[in-house]
């Protein structure tokens, strides 16, 4: 069994896995619009955490091109990258049984399909938690200056909100040097200026 990371689960493995490998899947885009009262939030002042949104039309218009060393990427139009997990043997349902709990705040399983980054290895089916606009914690779409501020001001038993989306914007940024979340990387940008912002405040 392979599971599919694209939020925490690439930057906070917590969990026994065989191999991992990156890669992506299409049809979806990661957006921070999923709440967290469990993690980085409490209830009454929940934090950001991604989850995917789904859109049919871009996997007709996900592309790949072929560049240096026959290396095969997706162009990032309706991409989402991460890293996927096989679980160990025979602890398959032990450790699903765990990060069902871990994703417990209104996330639920889909099979997708995993593109790898190395093209030699063909693509293959992974489970995917998805927080769907339907569960209780969603919070949904917002401009992107008022979900900065959240996750700015946002704290929950698993660390500042903070903490989630610096370590994942870095993962994302050491893992594919070539994606260009705009959402993600756009959130990084706001949140460091109110970081940088607050700090000089209380230097005056």
């Amino acid at each position: 069994m392979w599971v599919f990371g694209y939020g925490s689960l690439i930057w906070k493995v917590d969990f026994p896995y065989e191999e991992k490998m990156v890669g992506y899947i299409t049809g979806y885009s990661r957006r921070f619009w999923q709440g967290s009262t469990d993690h980085r939030g409490v209830p009454g002042k929940p934090g950001r955490v991604v989850t995917l949104v789904e859109d049919p039309e871009l996997t007709k218009q996900a592309q790949c091109s072929t560049v240096s060393v026959n290396v095969t990427f997706c162009i990032f139009l309706g991409c989402v990258w991460g890293v996927a997990y096989r679980l160990p043997a025979g602890q398959e349902v032990e450790v699903k049984a765990y990060l069902d709990f871990r994703e417990k705040g209104g996330y639920r399983t889909t099979t997708v399909i995993f593109y790898p980054k190395d093209p030699s290895i063909k693509p293959f089916n992974v489970l995917l938690y998805i927080g769907t606009c339907d569960n209780p914690n969603y919070l949904g779409p917002a401009p992107l200056e008022d979900i900065a501020e959240q996750i700015f001001n946002a704290v929950g038993p698993s660390g500042r909100n903070t903490e989630y989306l610096f370590e994942l914007a870095n993962s994302i940024r050491n893992l594919v040097p070539e994606d260009v979340d705009e959402h993600l990387f756009s959130l990084e940008k706001l949140v460091k200026e109110l970081l940088e912002r607050n700090q000089n405040l209380n230097c005056i």
